[in-house]
């Protein structure tokens, strides 16, 4: 059990008073209070001023008495998130003190929601200003889950609160409670950091000593690809329904131009262009606001031929989705596979992102085309030309997507000289053979 005691180390007038706490055997904290007294004028039998005596006297035994019960009254923190420590220690006398104020910059949401409000403007590498939307919805949703959060411990969340404890009791609350997946638990673990180093930098609010050993997470997800054979046989396959005919052929579009769904299917043909006589599709990504210009594919080149030079009609990415899955169900794309899939809770209504082995199509989403396009055209054409159409920042992140180590470009490079090596061989061969005549 803890205790608080009052002690003097000096015999001298005025004697500064000073505290200890002690939470465990062997953990005790010590430091100075911001009173002092006449040593004749202390008890040592209760560790405080003694009985009687003047107003002043009486006053002081008062704000010891109020101190201590300050004190094991916020050691409930010790579960909550703060580490208890000397500093700890002396945080509380300095704020009994009136030194500190938690003013309502320093609590978490109003943190984030300032740190909303700035994303507008911040600066990108690129050196251009501001964040797409979906950016901001996230961290927008993040202000929400805060807020819940909060409400379940009864209690505010202060930017310096965020320490390695109070982080694994997030991570509990969004797990257990909130019932969200792991790679969504580590985003907002991860953006939760991002915040606090902005207020810290921006507004120099304290932060907690173990911010940066906090570290978002991902989990390797499975990797859902439609192959050029199983794209062939979607492609084959007719559908008595309208709408899958034409959901059909935005996912064929889809797996040979790369694009995200909010990219695809906002296509018109006035996103087609003609140069030197090849025909081109043109856009600008609302995700990264990067210009893309992609080849027009044979395939998709027969879609649009079958439609008059235009498009499939459009339809909303919740529809695509749904459809898609209806598309690849009918064409008997159901070979068991490895991921996830929203499943609704029937008790709770609540539904959720379930992991295991299913038939491919009940796997199918929007994200597939691009994964696909990445995917099946890798080790086909250089690594740099994909990139340039899929748009990822680095070689990096675009291995990563297609689930390829660093060394595969390696390898790519290695066939590539002994391709040389063998043109080069052959090369002389036909030389010598010249030579010979």
């Amino acid at each position: 059990m803890a205790t608080v005691k009052y002690f003097l180390q000096s015999k001298k007038n005025p004697a500064t008073i000073y505290v200890s706490l002690s939470v465990m055997a062997g953990k005790v904290f010590k430091r100075k209070t911001e009173y002092s007294i006449d040593p004749e004028k202390w008890s040592t039998e209760t560790n405080l001023p003694k009985k009687g005596g003047d107003v002043k006297q009486k006053n002081l035994k008062v704000k010891l008495e109020k101190l201590k019960v300050q004190i094991l009254e916020n050691l409930n923190e010790i579960e909550n998130g703060v580490e208890i420590s000397g500093d700890w220690l002396q945080n509380q006398i300095d704020l009994f003190a009136g030194k500190i104020k938690t003013t309502d910059k320093d609590v978490l949401v109003n943190c984030i929601q300032d740190y909303i409000d700035y994303l507008p403007r911040k600066k990108q590498t690129n050196g251009k200003r501001g964040v797409t939307l979906s950016t901001i919805k996230k961290y927008k949703t993040l202000k929400v889950k805060i807020e819940n959060f909060q409400k379940h411990r009864n209690k505010k969340i202060t930017v310096k609160d965020v320490g390695l404890k109070l982080i694994d009791e997030l991570e509990k609350y969004f797990l257990e409670t909130d019932k969200l997946g792991e790679n969504t638990t580590g985003r907002y673990i991860k953006f939760v950091k991002t915040v606090c180093l902005w207020a810290n930098t921006q507004n120099n609010i304290p932060v907690h000593p173990q911010l940066d050993q906090i570290k978002g997470y991902t989990e390797e997800a499975a990797k859902v690809v439609l192959s050029f054979d199983e794209l062939e046989t979607i492609e084959n396959t007719t559908f008595k329904r309208e709408a899958l005919e034409n959901a059909k052929d935005w996912l064929i579009i889809g797996c040979y131009i790369g694009q995200r769904v909010s990219d695809l299917l906002t296509l018109t043909s006035k996103n087609i262009m003609v140069k030197n006589g090849v025909e081109f599709i043109e856009l600008t990504q609302q995700k990264t606001g990067k210009y893309v210009v992609i080849p027009i594919h044979h395939k998709v080149k027969k879609i649009l031929e079958k439609r008059n030079g235009n498009f499939p009609y459009y339809l909303s990415d919740v529809k695509f989705n749904l459809h898609i899955k209806d598309v690849c169900k009918e064409a008997k794309i159901n070979e068991p596979t490895q991921g996830g899939k929203m499943v609704k809770n029937e008790k709770t209504k609540i539904t959720r992102k379930e992991y295991g082995i299913f038939p491919k199509w009940e796997l199918i989403s929007s994200h597939v085309c691009r994964r696909s396009y990445a995917t099946n055209f890798y080790g086909e054409m250089p690594t740099s030309w994909l990139i340039s159409i899929t748009a990822h920042s680095t070689e990096k992140q675009f291995l990563e997507y297609v689930g390829k180590p660093a060394i595969d470009t390696a390898h790519q490079i290695a066939e590539f000289y002994a391709k040389l090596a063998l043109q080069a061989k052959k090369e002389t061969q036909m030389t010598l053979l010249r030579e010979a005549k």
